[in-house]
């Protein structure tokens, strides 16, 4: 069997000097050699100081995971050849103290994982015996019990940067328990995951890494569904689900002011109650249609999409929000108003296109019912803008002036819907921009902590706000702008250059804002 030379590049830790250092190796493998073998042949023949943990074959399954190429998951079970480059890239798992090279302390994890009591609650001094379960329940939390506590999870997740948040396998084991009937302790375990819940994004990279594929994200979603039920919903979050169920929208604002973005535009933006039919809908999204700073950017889609003479329409006052991040709080039954109204709208004018700006929009469209029944074509705004430059319909040739430009990807375009490439095309084709990449990008790329309705709830210490974390990484990069395609990670970036006061050293811009100044 033929064998490949892969160069390891491994970030390790020094206890003694309190810092990182590199070291690099050239390591043969060949078809079902796992990154914990190359480790070994490290270990074995290059370097016997190399320190890394695994008990896999001991029977203690997760204890090898580390970071491979930027992504938390177990050497164990990564094939080298099957990550198709010549160069990988170990290094501990984020969000754990590290102890020496790839070695983490993993007690951080296990204490919070222990605080939830991962185990059945029972009265005191009731009897032992059989206690069945039925098997629809059986089935509602069967998926989730294949967790290995290996901590990938915990790694990825932005949000486990704040000490104060569980971390997900914690919160996905807290939802097992409380739909299992035989459980008795759903308070104590609602009391338990109340307050820190809220604090997660639902950006997925808990799913995305576990090596069990489990679908840790819904699990939390529907461990906030139960809060939401039970009325242990703290009233900052209260306020966004009834200002949607009010207004229609979580900011509050009036439903007939829902199109005064379009006010400042050459030429207004027609209406499907104006049309009567509209096959191509332009659905703008709360952030865009109320905020000031947003809707610029709603103005810039338009003109980026009127510069391909293309006709659409708006549902102006009868667009409701899409419903995602109320979704992603655990209100269903809002989420099912919502979508309903919505679904309702686009069958009466029509519409068989949807073109979205904003990936939560895009996500809930593509995804989710009754908009999944529908046979309606949804589009990402970047999608279509990205075919048009690549076909020569469109032409950006305004230069820029010389930019240093970083890429964020938005977790529900990039890590939920596999949206990379089409950004990034636009990007390259604006004169005068050198596009450079964050250290964490694409599936490994670093939440902005907006999703789930966290965009307007936001109360964590500075430190310890995701999106504060991401903007530091721009620093360091040195880029003049930080592109992204989606208002709340405009929003979320937008607030933490303020908090870092840095508002004149780095400009935070919509993909579509700066394809619009091209033009």
């Amino acid at each position: 069997m033929s064998e490949k030379i892969v160069k390891f590049i491994v970030r390790r830790w020094d206890p003694a000097k309190g810092t990182f250092f590199t070291s690099t190796y050239e390591v043969p493998v060949k078809k079902g050699t796992t990154i914990l073998d190359a480790l070994l042949y490290i270990k074995e023949r290059l370097d016997e100081t190399l320190t890394f943990r695994y008990s896999c074959r001991m029977g203690i399954c997760g204890s090898c995971a580390i970071k491979v190429n930027g992504k938390a998951t177990t050497a164990c079970n990564t094939q080298v050849l099957e990550l198709g480059t010549d160069t990988v890239i170990l290094e501990p798992l984020d969000n754990l103290p590290p102890i020496r090279d790839l070695v983490v302390d993993i007690e951080p994890f296990f204490e919070k994982f222990k605080a939830i009591k991962p185990y059945l609650l029972r009265p005191p001094g009731e009897p032992e015996e059989e206690f069945r379960q039925e098997p629809e329940v059986f089935k509602r939390y069967w998926p989730l019990s294949p967790c290995i506590s290996c901590a990938s999870c915990f790694s990825a997740c932005p949000a486990s940067i704040d000490d104060a948040f569980l971390g997900p396998s914690a919160l996905m084991t807290t939802y097992r328990f409380m739909v299992d009937t035989r459980d008795a302790g759903l308070e104590e375990r609602m009391r338990a995951i109340a307050d820190t819940v809220w604090l997660c994004t639902s950006c997925a990279s808990c799913t995305l890494v576990c090596p069990k594929e489990i679908e840790i994200s819904d699990a939390i979603v529907e461990g906030k569904a139960i809060l939401v039920e039970e009325g242990r919903i703290a009233r900052r979050i209260a306020e966004i689900l009834e200002n949607a169920m009010t207004y229609h929208n979580p900011l509050g604002r009036l439903q007939a002011k829902r199109l005064e973005w379009a006010q400042e535009l050459d030429k207004p933006v027609p209406t499907v109650s104006e049309l009567g039919k509209a096959p191509t809908l332009l659905f703008t999204c709360c952030m865009m249609a109320f905020e000031p700073r947003f809707q610029e950017i709603a103005r810039a889609a338009v003109r980026d999409l009127r510069s391909l003479g293309l006709e659409f329409a708006s549902l102006g006052k009868d667009e409701w929000c899409c419903g995602d991040h109320i979704l992603r709080m655990g209100e269903k039954g809002l989420f099912e108003e919502l979508a309903e109204h919505n679904a309702s709208m686009f069958e009466q004018y029509g519409v068989e296109e949807v073109i979205t700006v904003s990936p939560h929009c895009y996500y809930v469209f593509k995804n989710e019912q009754p908009f999944r029944g529908l046979g309606i074509n949804v589009l990402h705004i970047t999608e279509l803008l990205s075919e048009a430059v690549s076909s020569g319909r469109l032409r950006p040739s305004r230069p820029l002036g010389q930019l240093k430009v970083a890429y964020h990807d938005p977790c529900f375009l990039g890590k939920r819907s596999g949206i990379y490439e089409a950004p990034r095309a636009l990007l390259e084709a604006l004169p005068g921009i050198e596009l450079v990449e964050f250290k964490r990008n694409r599936e490994n790329s670093f939440c902005c902590g907006g999703g789930a309705g966290r965009v307007w709830t936001e109360e964590a210490e500075p430190e310890k706000r995701p999106s504060v974390r991401r903007l530091q990484e721009a620093l360091e990069l040195g880029v003049d702008v930080i592109a992204t395609a989606c208002p709340f990670c405009t929003c979320m970036l937008e607030d933490a250059a303020k908090v870092l006061d840095v508002e004149g050293r780095i400009a935070i811009r919509d993909v579509t804002e700066l394809l619009a100044q091209a033009l």
